[in-house]
């Protein structure tokens, strides 16, 4: 069927990019971490991410797209069961901030854009047109450090070409 929405994706990058941090976690057992994708809540620098994209790091830095500077950060919450973490950077202010839509008007083949740091890249944020295939969906996901599994309830299903990297990014 017909997407309810259009996406004008080079200019939701560029309205969007500038609320948005790459992360990049050092993890104890290996040089590099996993690269992902934060949301910026507050100009001091309080920033949304997946859990994952943070779980096992040792250190982590961020860097800011739209003042490009990176701050060190640390995790001031974090819940497995739903995916998420809440990270503090350090020495941050005026940082712009990224709206948050209401998930609750999202409806099955809606367009989506998922924006992020694909690839670990950094610098410009990449964008992937997707559309919403179900609602409130639960799956299992498994840890690749630890191995441990959760059960994440409540999730939105889209098809999108979305890369490691993206994973913190906003849809």
């Amino acid at each position: 069927g017909a997407s309810r929405h259009s996406v004008d994706l080079p200019a939701l990058v560029a309205r969007v990019g500038p609320g948005l941090v790459d992360i990049n976690p050092r993890l104890s057992d290996q040089n590099g971490g996993v690269a992902g994708t934060g949301i910026v809540l507050s100009p001091s620098g309080e920033v949304l991410t997946n859990n994952h994209v943070i779980s096992g790091g040792t250190s982590i830095e961020v860097t800011d797209v739209g003042n490009g500077k990176t701050y060190p950060a640390t995790v001031v919450g974090y819940d497995r069961s739903h995916d998420i973490a809440v990270l503090a950077l350090q020495n941050a202010s005026g940082l712009q901030t990224a709206a948050i839509g209401d998930s609750s008007l999202v409806v099955v083949g809606d367009a989506t854009a998922a924006i992020g740091n694909a690839g670990g890249r950094g610098g410009t944020p990449s964008i992937v047109a997707g559309t919403v295939l179900a609602l409130a969906q639960t799956i299992t996901v498994t840890d690749d450090i630890t191995g441990s599994a959760e059960q994440l309830a409540g999730m939105i299903r889209v098809a999108a070409d979305l890369q490691p990297g993206d994973s913190g990014g906003p849809l």
